[in-house]
Order: structure tokens, then sequence, then C-alpha cells
């Protein structure tokens, strides 16, 4: 069977989200929106998000979704603040040490290229760069928040934790294979290998970075980055970025809540799918991290800034002068009693090429960049698992593989 392709003219998008209705949608296989008023709700965020933009070239993304390039000033973010500010200067740099991977490393990883490059063509001949003085936004639909029951729902990823008056995690159904560096920092990076975890309905399974406020501080705070796979997203792992002001209270991905400025220019696009690993096949990674720098939250891939989160957006809270730790690893959340696989579906004894890592994980502080001292954070080990080793004294720096394969049983 041959399958038509068709990207939808963003003029043509624009006009659709003012003559669509609550009746057209809601026979649709998979539409959750339960009333008209919520369905309207969803609507004129929509509207108010486009409105007086202009696309001046689109595209689609690896995983089948639009990326529309808006010229700068036109993001929802300047609208608010005014003009963007120019990227700040390489990111801190790994610390020196041996040029030799770990025994197990050969072959060596394959580093994903730029999601976006002047020689990258979607699967309808059009070019996957966005012109100069233009950013890209992944095209939210009318279908995509129509998946779930509320426009809350949507943007806040499913709600699925969050710090309670009295400063206590109250989990939803949310378990970590993690490791955490309590020393102070102003962010840091890891090389984050990306898989293909399998996530029904609402689940959802992450491997991410998380620069906190440290869990005494009141308000929490976070700003995170990594590959996500299910809600506020689909089955793909796609990057991602977020942030919490106020305890998981708020949860803000990407640029939805309109405080994301991307830098003209990006190569790489938030909620576009990554090249994944295969088991046995090429292991695929990205080297990505947030460094609180330029008085702002840039995040970081491939030696690209992407942009950043202002830290205005923090108040007068902790993660407006800094962070109190830095965390790597993995986060699933399930589905009544049944968890995702998190990473390759493979606990850390699988090994490399088997199973997920991060490797060369720094933080970044005032001296300068130094490897992670990290901690695992006790798991759920009936199904998942995590093992750490710092300062390997090769180029892995210190790094940790975890991982597993959910079930019933966690």
């Amino acid at each position: 069977m041959v399958v038509h392709l068709a990207m939808q003219r963003f003029s043509a998008f624009v006009e659709s989200l003012h003559a669509t209705d609550f009746d057209e949608v809601r026979s649709r296989a998979t539409v959750a929106v339960e009333n008209p008023e919520a369905f309207e709700e969803m609507r004129r965020f929509l509207i108010e998000r486009y409105a007086g933009m202009e696309a001046v070239h689109s595209f689609m993304e690896p995983g089948g979704e639009v990326v529309d390039c808006i010229p700068a000033e036109q993001q929802p973010s300047l609208r608010k603040t005014g003009g963007a500010l120019l990227p700040p200067p390489e990111p801190p740099l790994e610390p020196e040490g041996y040029q030799d991977a770990p025994g197990f490393a050969s072959p060596q990883p394959h580093i994903a290229p730029p999601q976006l490059h002047r020689d990258h063509h979607d699967q309808l001949g059009n070019q996957m760069l966005c012109p100069d003085g233009t950013v890209p936004l992944l095209r939210i639909t009318l279908d995509k928040l129509a998946a779930f029951d509320s426009l809350d729902a949507f943007l806040s990823g499913e709600r699925q934790a969050r710090y309670d008056a009295s400063g206590t995690l109250r989990l939803f159904g949310k378990i970590w294979a993690n490791a955490y560096d309590t020393r102070d920092n102003l962010g840091g990076a890891s090389g984050i290998n990306v898989w293909s975890p399998q996530v029904l309905g609402t689940q959802s399974s992450a491997s991410q970075q998380w620069f906190t406020s440290g869990t005494s501080a009141s308000p929490f705070q976070s700003v995170e980055c990594g590959y996500r796979a299910g809600p506020p997203f689909d089955a793909k792992p796609r990057l991602f970025v977020f942030y919490t002001p106020d305890g998981y209270n708020t949860l803000c991905y990407n640029d939805y809540h309109g405080n994301w400025v991307y830098r003209a220019g990006a190569s790489h696009v938030l909620g576009a799918a990554l090249t994944a690993s295969q088991a046995g096949g090429p292991t695929v990674q990205y080297r990505m991290g947030f460094f609180l720098t330029e008085g702002n939250w840039w995040f970081n891939v491939g030696n690209d800034w992407v942009g950043y989160y202002p830290v205005s957006v923090f108040g007068n809270g902790r993660l407006a002068t800094g962070a109190a730790s830095a965390g790597f690893g993995g986060e699933v959340h399930g589905a009544g009693s049944a968890f995702p696989t998190m990473g390759s579906g493979k606990k850390p004894a699988a090994g490399y090429g088997q199973a997920a890592y991060q490797h060369d994980v720094i933080i970044s502080r005032a001296s300068g960049a130094e490897s992670a001292v990290l901690v695992p954070e006790p798991t759920s080990a009936n199904c998942y698992g995590i093992d750490v080793t710092n300062n390997s004294g090769t180029s892995w720096g210190t790094y940790l593989f975890f991982g597993g394969p959910g079930g019933l049983n966690c």
C-alpha cells in the first residue's frame, strides 16, 4: 500500500482553529476531551498561541509532526520580554581525562548529528532547516490537544507528582532509577544514550537530568531535560526541557507556557523525535545539558545553544542563582499497577549496547566543570536497576547504566 503524505499549510492550519468545533472532533478515535467547554479552552489556547505568527518555512520532523519556522520575534515568549539574548560562550568543557573508553565501549557510540541541517530533507523533500532569523516550533494541533481530557492534562503531561504544602513529595505512580550529586552547581551535562521504551496509554518513560533546589528548599524548583516517551508527547522518544517553579504544582514542558526562548538558528527542535539505539546495532547518544550562564538557564545539545528559560520564572527561589543538586538517570510513570520499560528494557548488568546509560556526567561549578560524584537513589529492584561508576579515569568519566523491563510487580 502506498501512503501519500501531505502537510497542511500554516495559514490553513491557523484558519482551521477558528472553524473547528467540538462536534467535528468528538467522534474521532483518539479524542479524550469530554465536553465542549474543555474543547473550547483548548481551541482558545491555540488561537492565542498562533495569533500574529507566520511561517517562513515548514517541514516534517522524523516523528511525523510538522515544524514551522517562525520569525524569532514572533515566538510566544518574546511577546512578553522583547528581544532575545545572544547565545553565551561555549559551554564548560568536560574535565580532562584519558582518551580511552572503557573496554565495553568499543566500538564507540554513534553521536547523533544535529536534527536540522541544510543537507537534511523530510519525507516530502522539504529542507529540514529554518532560514536565518527564524526559530523551529513544533506545531501543536487541536487533534493533539483533544487526545487529553483537558488542556491542563496536556500542559502538565498528565500530572503525576507534586510537593504538598508541607514539602512532602506525593507520588502518583512514579519510579526512578537515578543518582544525585548534591553539591551546589550551575547545571551540567551528560551523553544520553537514547532508546525507544515501550509505553501504553498514560504511561511515560524518560532518561533525563534534574538540576534542583534540593528537597529541603521551599519552594522546590527544578530545570530538567532529556528524552521522554509518553504524555505530553506520543510513544516516540522525544527531546524535552521542563521546569517547575513551585514544587511540581506548575509543570512546564518545552515552550508550552510561553517562557521558553529559542535562539534563532537553533539546530534542534523541542518535542522532535530522536534517533534511538538498536539492541545489537548502533548505540546512539546525544550530549546535552542545562547551564546557568549569562543570567539564564541555557539548554545545549551537541555544543549548540538551543535556547533558554529566563531565571525570572524562578522568582526569588533557589534556581534564580543556581542549583543545590544535579541528578541523572531514568524516570517512569505507571498506569494503575502496570509500569513501562525504562531505557532499553534491560537492567544494567546487560551492559553496553544492551542497557541504557549516561556517560561523561559533569556538573558546572563556579570554578569550572567537574566530573559528577553520584550517589544512587533507591529504586524498585524488581523492575529496574542502576549501576554508577564515579571518575572512571577514562573518557567516559563518571557514568551510569540503568533501566529495566517494568511490569506489574514494581
